[in-house]
């Protein structure tokens, strides 16, 4: 039985029986209609999300799903770059050679997070799943004719928070499993964090500010002053990796999520079910 019909029937038995008369139930026909289409559109975009949350996690979860999509792939945090700047120019790898930092892969770290985050994505879909069935949306038809991603973004700002302790939970469990050349995420972090650490503590001593003055003045001779501004703000880095990777892969789920519910909105072959054909109909009248 429809809806529609079942939400007839219930007010109809309600009202028979309070005794009121059967003209009531005609005089609140716009209400129940209003009630119907109400609840079918919070059941049309709950069943849109599970979907693009479903296929965002599978299609991340594939091999190169973040790597080679340049809208998702994880890039290095701003300490790599420094670093990478500074180990690109003749006097900071003299620098970094004199304090006993070697320079690590570049191209091996971004590797190993991204195929941490694809190793975690398969497990997204169950999370994403629980956090959509247990979301109240307060307002289905503003966001029905809002924005081609507004139930995308309406459930971000209700469950992010959230997703980034579960989801955090499964990425954190990949560091360990996946590796390149015999190397684990975890290692590879450590290895980096650690001497780019040496970075931040080397201004306390007299040796190290002398190191300092020495790549102040190869850095300026070489046109590279915004480098050497760069080192010289340096501050310890955490070396648990962990937070940084699990809000890049959550950013990606969250976009291919918003690609799922703009095809369902503008892509009728997309719609595949009588719901999602009924309520994103609407939009094409």
């Amino acid at each position: 039985m429809k809806l529609r019909a079942k939400l007839r029937k219930v007010a109809l038995y309600a009202t028979i029986g309070l005794g009121m008369p059967i003209a009531f139930l005609a005089c609140n026909e716009d209400v129940l209609n209003t009630l119907a289409s109400t609840t079918d559109t919070v059941a049309a975009l709950k069943e849109a999300l599970t979907i693009g949350s479903k296929t965002a996690a599978t299609n991340l979860g594939q091999e190169g799903g973040y790597l080679n999509d340049l809208a998702v792939k994880i890039g290095v945090p701003e300490e790599v770059t420094t670093v990478v700047e500074l180990a690109n120019t003749p006097a900071g790898k003299t620098f970094l050679t004199a304090i006993g930092a070697s320079v690590f892969n570049e191209d091996e770290l971004v590797t190993l997070m991204n195929k941490a985050a694809e190793e975690a994505a398969p497990k997204a879909a169950g999370i994403f799943s629980n956090a959509i069935t247990s979301m109240t949306i307060s307002d289905g038809e503003t966001i029905l004719f809002g924005a081609e991603n507004a139930a995308t973004e309406y459930l971000r700002d209700k469950t992010y928070d959230g997703l980034t302790v579960t989801f955090g939970e499964v990425v954190r469990g990949t560091f360990d499993q996946v590796s390149v050349s015999g190397h684990t995420l975890n290692d590879a972090w450590s290895g980096f964090s650690s001497y780019y650490n040496k970075l931040a503590d080397l201004k306390s001593s007299p040796k190290g500010q002398l190191a300092m003055l020495t790549l102040k003045a190869g850095l300026s001779a070489a046109g590279k002053s915004d480098i050497y501004n760069k080192v010289d703000a340096i501050q310890a880095v955490n070396t648990d990796l962990g937070e940084y990777v699990t809000g890049k892969a959550l950013d990606g789920l969250f976009v291919k999520v918003a690609d799922k519910e703009k095809g369902i909105r503008t892509n009728v072959a997309e719609r595949t079910s009588e719901l999602l054909q009924r309520v994103f109909g609407r939009l094409d009248e």
